[in-house]
């Protein structure tokens, strides 16, 4: 597990904008330290910051926004795929890192989206773009 994450990667993990995670700072939200002019957050902050009961609606919001948008979208002529997947809470933490780090060297064609959040005693992950490009991101996570 990485020691440090990045605003984009907090970005992809709540599904906020970066401007987003840019005003919860000001506002106190979200602890972290800037290191060679870059904001930098440890695991223990950004676990923080998404259990904060200010900050955890919009990102539910934002996350079921994923699911509520494809199924709302008319059929498309590329094929599309959205899943849902609820997992442990250590196996989700090795998801979610393998995802976000995949679906970040990515090329923007690729048009993925990525989301994770507490749900129950898991963790609920979604991930939704092309079919090709879901089913070569789950492939490549459960043959590892």
């Amino acid at each position: 597990m990485k020691d440090t994450y990045s605003i984009n990667e907090v970005a992809m993990m709540t599904s906020l904008s970066t401007r987003t995670i840019r005003n919860y700072i000001a506002a106190g939200f979200l602890d972290g330290e800037k290191v060679d002019g870059a904001w930098a957050f440890t695991p223990e902050q950004i676990e923080a910051f998404t259990q904060n009961k200010t900050v955890k609606p919009s990102i539910k919001a934002k996350k079921n926004a994923i699911v509520f948008d494809f199924l709302g979208n008319k059929p498309e002529k590329q094929d599309k795929m959205c899943t849902v997947l609820d997992l442990t809470t250590k196996e989700a933490v090795k998801a979610s890192l393998f995802f976000c780090d995949k679906i970040s060297d990515c090329t923007p064609e690729a048009e993925l989206q990525f989301a994770s959040y507490q749900a129950g005693n898991g963790v609920r992950l979604i991930i939704s773009g092309s079919t090709k490009d879901v089913m070569d991101l789950l492939n490549q996570y459960y043959n590892r």
